[in-house]
């Protein structure tokens, strides 16, 4: 550190830039840390069994898409956007809002 830096400033500085590097090797190494879909399934789910679906494209905080189905009973479950019927899914919720 430089002639005109206090110890005690020097050292938190230190320590600052230490915890920063670590915290950005760590979010680095595990982008997907705001994921989340830990787990999807490509078993088809019957559309009258929807109530909403929520399409998260690949951004900062997750790198991969994200396809999560809500059930009119609430709960949620994650599919496969590989999946054959799920890609079908996308191309028909992708041409009705083209009209």
């Amino acid at each position: 550190m430089g002639p005109g830096c206090p110890p005690l400033a020097c050292l938190l500085l230190l320590l600052l830039l230490a915890s920063h590097s670590a915290r950005a090797a760590i979010l680095e190494m595990n982008g997907n840390l705001s994921c989340r879909c830990v787990k999807t399934t490509s078993d088809y789910i019957n559309p009258k069994r929807y109530e909403s679906i929520e399409i998260r494209p690949v951004g900062s905080t997750c790198r991969r898409t994200e396809i999560i189905i809500k059930f009119k009973t609430s709960s949620k479950v994650c599919v496969n956007p590989e999946a054959p019927w799920v890609k079908k899914l996308l191309k028909r919720i992708a041409s009705t809002k083209k009209k």
